[in-house]
């Protein structure tokens, strides 16, 4: 684990002062609470989405602060995340899809009709808060709402950057492959990530709490469904 964080502590907003100096003071905080939460919280160790984010706190607030502002953000709303095998990204990725049909179908086909699937883009999203996607103005905002409201804006602001990119059939049009339509959604054009537009656009999405609720319901079940079929098909295999 501690060779892990190593790893990825250079990579960390490498061209801000607090990070640049290799082993230097930023470098050693970010290393401090990427091994007391792991240590802390053995059961779920180190993941690498866990760096930005704690970079990003670094960023924004002492070192004390930053790691009981990370506790809480990773216990309270992502423990699920960083467990094996992604499960609770899973869902979530299908939960932006329900949404995004009931919300923009025409944005929701075209990803289908391309086979481009949640975990293609969205894993980068969910698990670092948008970190490595928006400017740092518009993700500070982002931000904002989160911490005051919960994980909804997290949603609300893919479904605002999902029709930002492919809402009218013009910009389909120009997205015409699997990877067309994956470049743009992995390299976000600055036409939809400013605070001014891309705030205003998730905020004033008409989904309700008991939209999500439904939704998380629906799809929970049908990747229940799905793993315990997956489980009795390997069981039958080895029975043969």
């Amino acid at each position: 684990v501690l060779d892990e964080i190593d790893k990825d502590l250079s990579r960390q907003f490498p061209h801000h002062e607090l990070f640049v100096q290799d082993q230097g003071h930023g470098q050693q905080a970010l290393r401090r609470l990427l091994q007391a939460y792991s240590g802390c919280h053995p059961e779920v160790g180190y993941c690498q989405a866990m760096a930005p984010l704690a970079g990003a706190l670094l960023l924004h607030m002492p070192e004390l602060d930053a790691f009981y502002t990370m506790v809480s953000l990773f216990d309270t709303y992502m423990r699920d995340y960083f467990r094996p095998g992604l499960e609770a990204v899973q869902v979530d990725g299908q939960i932006l899809y329900g949404l995004l049909k009931r919300m923009y179908p025409d944005v929701y086909r075209h990803l289908v009709k391309y086979k481009v699937e949640p975990l293609h883009f969205m894993v980068d999203w969910f698990m670092c808060l948008y970190v490595r996607n928006l400017p740092w103005p518009t993700l500070l905002r982002v931000w904002d709402v989160y911490f005051c409201e919960g994980v909804k804006i997290i949603f609300r602001v893919a479904i605002a950057l999902l029709n930002g990119i492919l809402g009218s059939s013009q910009q389909r049009r120009h997205l015409k492959s699997f990877e067309d339509t994956l470049d743009c959604l992995r390299n976000l054009p600055a036409s939809v990530t400013e605070a001014s537009s891309l705030l205003p656009a998730a905020l004033l999405l008409e989904l309700s709490a008991k939209d999500f609720e439904q939704e998380h319901t629906k799809q929970l079940k049908k990747f229940n469904q799905r793993k315990q079929g997956r489980h009795q098909m390997q069981e039958a295999a080895a029975a043969v």
